[in-house]
């Protein structure tokens, strides 16, 4: 390097050299050239200083940080992927009008207050105007489904081996299965893990909820008790899933899930689900609709439905009306109020103390 090399050849030079290094595997070598690297900086840095020149220098180069300046420009020329911004908003690296615009109007942003406070309401009432046309008769088959989930996620929760069909039957076995256990405990650890790893507190929380719920409900949970939240978890799911799948929009869950398009659609069938089931209850509490006794694949004679199960619990007509209706409710009260907190960007006094905790290094996947 002569003298008058520029920050940008310098960190340029540093980096193929960098890379040669790494690819070697030479520990003393790294060490040498980062020694270098950050004794060059800061000669060039002083000297900017005392011929006051205008250049900016990013503040990662300033403190001599390596690890920063390679994250944004890697050595095999790839850029870093995922919804961080390649140029953080740093003295070196101010955003434009332009980049606040777009990251604004960016329908993939989970930072985009306009997207945030817009993008729900719009898929409701396209989930609305979906329902009332002959797509209605397309989006049925998913009802159904939905409702057996809410049927399978109370028995894999439970310790039950279950797979929902999307034709009104989910196959439940009659056995608890320790398999089933650890299974669903293995996922809300991976879940934990990859939220961890990425900074996304949300994704730690959810699986720090259901853990002691999945525990309870397979060891401690009576008998009975089981079978009247089997009973009840088909509507049930049909409300609790499908405002989770809506409220879900908003949480920004690790890479792996490639979250930030499928919401859209996840959002959208559960908004079709939960106004389906919202308005059939609201008709049976204005006595213009009936409770669905019987079962879909053996009619209404059967003595197995939920509605005839929870009878058998001494539920009467009108608790099972008013008890769906007020899970709606509760559902709808929810929903507003995740919606006002992403909308008015209240997450950020949750999510930034958080992000404290972790070190740089766990955000870049423990590089």
């Amino acid at each position: 390097m002569g003298p008058d090399v520029t920050l940008a050849a310098l960190e340029q030079a540093h980096l193929q050299r960098s890379f040669a290094v790494i690819k070697s595997g030479a520990a003393e070598q790294k060490a040498e050239l980062r020694a270098a690297y950050e004794a060059l900086a800061g000669e060039l840095a002083r000297r900017r200083d005392a011929s006051g020149a205008s250049e900016r220098i990013p503040a990662a180069e300033e403190a001599g940080d390596i690890a920063a300046a390679t994250e944004r420009h890697p050595p095999d020329g790839s850029e870093r992927r995922g919804d961080v911004d390649p140029r953080p908003e740093v003295a070196g690296y101010p955003k434009t009008a332009a980049d606040a615009r777009a990251e604004l109007l960016n329908p993939f942003s989970f930072d985009s207050w306009v997207v945030n406070a817009l993008a729900l309401p719009l898929i409701v009432a396209l989930a609305w105007l979906a329902n009332q046309s002959p797509l209605a008769m397309l989006l049925r088959g998913f009802h159904v489904w939905i409702h057996e989930f809410g049927h399978a996620s109370v028995a894999w929760m439970s310790g039950y081996r279950a797979l929902p069909l999307p034709i009104g039957w989910t196959n439940v076995e009659s056995e608890k299965a320790a398999f089933v256990y650890h299974g669903v405990l293995f996922l809300l650890a991976v879940m934990f893990w990859a939220g961890w790893k990425e900074r996304k507190i949300w994704a730690m929380l959810l699986p720090l909820a259901l853990a002691p719920v999945q525990a309870y409900m397979t060891w401690k949970m009576p008998e009975h008790r089981y079978e009247l939240w089997m009973a009840f978890g088909g509507v049930g799911g049909e409300f609790a899933l499908s405002a989770v799948l809506m409220a879900l929009f908003f949480v920004h869950l690790p890479e792996k899930f490639r979250w930030g398009a499928c919401r859209y659609v996840c959002a959208f069938l559960g908004a079709t689900s939960f106004l389906n089931i919202w308005q059939f209850w609201r008709k049976v509490a204005r006595f213009e609709e009936t409770i669905p006794y019987g079962s879909m694949v053996h009619g209404e004679e059967d003595g197995n439905g939920d509605m005839n199960i929870l009878r058998l619990h001494g539920w009467r007509e009108t608790e099972i009306t008013h008890t769906y209706t007020q899970l709606g409710l509760w559902c709808l009260i929810v929903l507003a109020v995740v919606w006002l907190i992403f909308a008015t960007r209240l997450d950020r006094p949750i999510d930034n103390p958080f992000a404290r905790i972790w070190p740089e290094s766990w955000q870049r996947g423990g590089e």
